[in-house]
């Protein structure tokens, strides 16, 4: 399964944790989109993504509407974090599956 992070521009630390977490599952892979590029508005989630991390102080609104209406039509959760390799630590630990956003 697929996590997919949302906004920032160096994210390997947020990466590591999705694919070691061992809080409810880890993630085989990760793709990150930065939210620079002028295309990142339009872009369709991946197939098989299990989580999607947006990073909220590095978003733009129209994009961060684009990916919010993808997960909820494809039932994906969501977690709203800041850059803080700590809160999304805090926030991993008590996401539930049937959950939509946290």
């Amino acid at each position: 399964m697929k996590a997919l992070i949302v906004g920032a521009d160096h994210v390997d630390p947020i990466k590591h944790e999705l694919t070691q977490s061992t809080h409810f599952r880890s993630f085989s892979s990760t793709e990150h989109w930065t939210g620079r590029k002028v295309g990142d508005e339009r872009r369709k989630i991946p197939g098989n993504t299990g989580l999607i991390v947006v990073i909220c102080d590095r978003i733009n609104h129209k994009l961060l509407r684009n990916v919010r209406e993808q997960a909820r039509r494809q039932d994906v959760p969501l977690l709203y974090a800041r850059h803080s390799l700590t809160e999304i630590r805090e926030k991993l630990a008590g996401l539930h599956l049937g959950a939509a956003s946290y």
